[in-house]
């Protein structure tokens, strides 16, 4: 077992090096000038936008989080990593000569993971009366440890030298799973007033995705039944297992494989209602230009939301395995010579089922999208000043799937055209209380879902960081020379 999760991290960096939010980008997606980027936790949020286009030039989110390992606090700072010639602190553990740069957390807890990168590209969001719609881009990386047993990440980190967990029988009926997954995606998105009359507006949204598959990876264990004898020896009494993967590299060989690029492909959607209770009587919109449509104030709104369903299939480069609840014994393991990845794999299938082919169960295997529901509750306390609610809980979707942790945040915001600043309180996968920080001025965004992850006040697990630059352009706003008659009787109308 030693060897499947300490290649399972082993390829999970090399996934991470391929391409390298906060997860939900909490300052950022949830105001009325969020835009496009509003679709990231409802697509119907594009009609609640106080801009009628929006056209985003470039965005990054970069996102880390776990519970199994830390750089100590009183070696951790920010601006250490500004300094020229400088190197990361090691240190011993105490079994073996290893030297480590982080220290592994010694509690019985399941360990939990989570690394997104998102990229987004150019995109642009257009409102015209009742109809909005939009163009994104993005590339994102995404890896997910999920439920991993300590001993198992113990061992994995550690070692097989880690004595304290020799000679004991360990048996984890409970699944767990590690995912990961780089890839491109181009995204189409539309959303409708459907009804609109007195107080009450309500639109819907979708987004429609070509999800393009760089690489993948997953395993998926079911259980488990296993004992270290020493540095060497494991004992496998059992192990009902499915692992897959899908790489930018030649597995006999170790070398880079990129020819081509694109090893699978696959269709995702997010789908998602809006409610309004306006402040005023709702009245139809005419106009005789795009940016003459008047924006509709509100005193609460409701959404609700699904995120990324969708999967991609991995047909190129790809490979599956099973162990079928089968048994091995593996004696000097420190010694066995895996000079490759697929020699690893031939390795596997041979210590549990006595030849080298008879584990593997295909060249194509899916990999599900860090599917969410989302739920948001946006509050117009007075003039500027907004407070907002939000809700991300993951699900995944089958056994390749990548897990996304649960969010649930309290956002309040001071929001005018040219300055914006809100305070992300949340509460990350039920356990991590942290408090963010994001600021736009105009078209240019910066925020984190975690502020202590740039300081030293405890021990470092994560950080969390995003920016976008746009242009975006006010409703009711109309550059033009001489008056814009909205409504008027005199002048031409369009009415929707």
């Amino acid at each position: 077992m030693k060897f499947i999760s300490k290649y399972l991290l082993l390829l999970s960096g090399l996934l991470t090096c391929v391409s390298a939010s906060g997860q939900d980008m909490l300052g950022a997606t949830p105001g009325n000038y969020a835009g496009v980027n509003s679709i990231q936790l409802n697509p119907s949020g594009l009609l609640n936008s106080k801009t009628y286009l929006d056209v985003e030039l470039f965005g990054l989110d970069v996102f880390v989080q776990n519970n199994a390992l830390y750089m100590s606090n009183s070696q951790y700072s920010l601006s250490n990593f500004f300094k020229a010639g400088y190197q990361l602190p090691t240190h011993s553990e105490g079994y073996g000569t290893e030297q480590r740069v982080l220290y592994s957390y010694r509690t019985t807890r399941d360990k939990n993971a989570f690394v997104n990168l998102r990229i987004n590209g150019p995109g642009a969001m257009l409102i015209w009366g009742r109809h909005a719609f939009a163009l994104s881009t993005g590339f994102r990386t995404v890896i997910s440890m999920h439920n991993v047993p300590y001993d198992v990440l113990n061992f994995s980190y550690l070692g097989l030298n880690y004595r304290p967990q020799q000679n004991i029988n360990y048996i984890d009926n409970r699944p767990f799973r590690a995912t990961a997954m780089a890839w491109g995606e181009i995204g189409v998105s539309y959303a409708y007033t459907f009804f609109a009359r007195g107080f009450d507006v309500w639109s819907a949204g979708i987004t429609m995705k070509r999800l393009l598959g760089v690489a993948g990876m997953y395993t998926k264990v079911n259980q488990i039944n296993y004992t270290v004898l020493n540095d060497s020896t494991i004992n496998v009494k059992n192990l009902d297992a499915t692992v897959g993967l899908a790489l930018p590299m030649n597995y006999n060989a170790n070398t880079a494989n990129t020819n081509p690029l694109i090893k699978g492909g696959g269709f995702g959607f997010d789908f998602g209602v809006t409610y309004q209770s306006l402040s005023r009587y709702h009245q139809e919109p005419y106009f005789n230009t795009l940016c003459a449509q008047p924006y509709e104030d509100y005193i609460y709104r409701i959404g609700f939301g699904l995120i990324d369903i969708g999967r991609i299939k991995f047909k190129t480069n790809a490979t599956e395995m099973t162990i079928n609840n089968r048994s091995s014994y593996w004696e000097n393991v420190t010694h066995m010579p895996f000079g490759t990845i697929g020699g690893l794999l031939d390795t596997i299938s041979y210590k549990f089922y006595g030849n080298k082919t008879s584990a593997y169960s295909g060249n194509s295997f899916n990999i599900w999208l860090p599917s969410a529901l989302s739920l948001q509750f946006d509050y117009h306390f007075q003039k500027y000043w907004y407070v907002n609610s939000s809700l991300i809980y993951g699900f995944p979707m089958s056994k390749g799937s990548i897990v996304r942790p649960a969010e649930l945040a309290i956002t309040p915001r001071f929001e005018t055209s040219m300055f914006e600043i809100s305070l992300p309180v949340s509460l990350y996968d039920w356990t991590l209380p942290r408090v963010g920080l994001a600021m736009r001025v105009y078209g240019f965004t910066i925020g984190t879902d975690k502020l202590g992850g740039f300081f030293n006040f405890s021990n470092f697990t994560g950080m969390d960081i995003y920016f976008s630059i746009k242009l975006f352009f006010s409703k009711g706003n109309c550059r033009i020379k001489g008056p814009v008659h909205c409504g008027s009787t005199e002048s031409k109308k369009i009415k929707y």
